[in-house]
């Protein structure tokens, strides 16, 4: 019989030992355990078959016909599975740790592979993904207003040796109107709450600077529990001249297609108002980007103001540099914390 391992002792294997995750295309692509390699046992179709004949006819039945479809992949399960073996061990989990992981790890265990299953599948782990947003953390957020660097700060902060969560990197989105530009990747919301949960977990203290957001990234948002915690922790908000924001606006979006910024102007036509969305469309049509960040900025400032108003003032630290220097400015940070 193959061990079964509760789903935090499972992550921290993970670690060390490839994970299968033997449920279909599609549960995988609706979320996964970080790093887990999809493995599936049955693909769509075939899950959608046995899920209609278990809810028509009945288990039994249903059980048969899974074996029927499973009987000419075993050798390419035996062979494919184990060469993801590492050190002779392997992680299988499906979505609740029955017949599908059962099946694949007996089978994979009978050349002598160490399979541990997740006991509760999939669904156990999305429970203790939640379970991760309830425990409490010590944040500093990184704040200001938009072109203040923030991103790039974060990220010299982890050059710093410093821990960080960056939700708009795990999100891949900028968190604005033009947040998918340049994404690789369209993350769902659980394979979000799934990132978030693997970076809090693995962490060398219960420390982190994040950078400040919106509860909302694009159609992802923040975890309420979290989201709570980062409102109630201590921002420290960096001022920079507008003629360094407009520096750093350029470099992050100015060499992205005229007609992808043209798109993401217009998704700001109601807030920003007609006439100021087409002075901007104008600008942009005559290459004049510098125009184009002009307009839309004391939009982005004021409503940049409105989600920061919400907050106590004693947990609002203003910083202003003369100029943007991301590693001095996360010295800076690391002093005053």
């Amino acid at each position: 019989m193959n061990t079964r391992e509760e789903a935090e002792k499972f992550i921290q294997l993970a670690k060390e030992v490839p994970i299968l995750d033997v449920r279909s295309p599609g549960e995988y692509q609706k979320g996964h355990i970080p790093g887990a390699i999809s493995f599936p046992l049955f693909n769509n179709q075939e899950r959608a078959e046995i899920g209609t004949i278990y809810k028509q006819v009945g288990q039994a039945v249903a059980v048969e016909r899974g074996m029927e479809l499973v009987q000419p992949k075993i050798q390419e399960i035996f062979n494919t599975g184990n060469a993801y073996a590492k050190n002779g061990k392997l992680l299988v989990h499906c979505w609740r740790g029955g017949k599908r992981s059962e099946a694949v790890a007996g089978l994979l265990g009978s050349s002598g592979t160490d399979v541990r299953i997740l006991n509760g599948g999939y669904k156990a782990y999305r429970n203790w993904v939640l379970a991760q947003f309830e425990k409490p953390y010590q944040l500093s957020i990184v704040g200001g207003g938009t072109g203040s660097g923030k991103t790039k700060i974060l990220h010299a902060l982890e050059r710093a040796n410093e821990q960080i969560l960056d939700l708009e990197g795990l999100a891949d989105h900028r968190g604005s109107a033009f947040g998918r530009l340049g994404a690789k990747e369209d993350v769902t919301f659980t394979q979000f709450e799934n990132r978030i949960a693997d970076k809090l977990f693995f962490n060398k203290s219960s420390h982190f600077w994040v950078e400040d957001e919106s509860r909302t990234l694009g159609k992802l948002y923040i975890p309420a529990q979290f989201w709570e915690q980062m409102r109630a922790a201590k921002v420290f908000h960096i001022e920079l001249p507008d003629a360094a924001r407009m520096e750093i606006l350029l470099e992050d979006y100015g060499h992205f297609p005229a007609s992808e910024l043209e798109d993401s102007i217009r998704k700001l036509g109601r807030r920003l108002g007609g006439l100021r969305m087409q002075q901007a469309v104008d600008a942009l049509s005559k290459g004049d980007l510098k125009q184009v960040i002009r307009i839309l900025l004391p939009y982005y400032d004021k409503a940049y103001s409105h989600s920061i108003h919400p907050r106590s003032p004693e947990n609002i630290q203003q910083i202003p540099f003369d100029s943007f220097d991301a590693d001095a400015i996360a010295r800076e940070l690391i002093a005053l914390r």
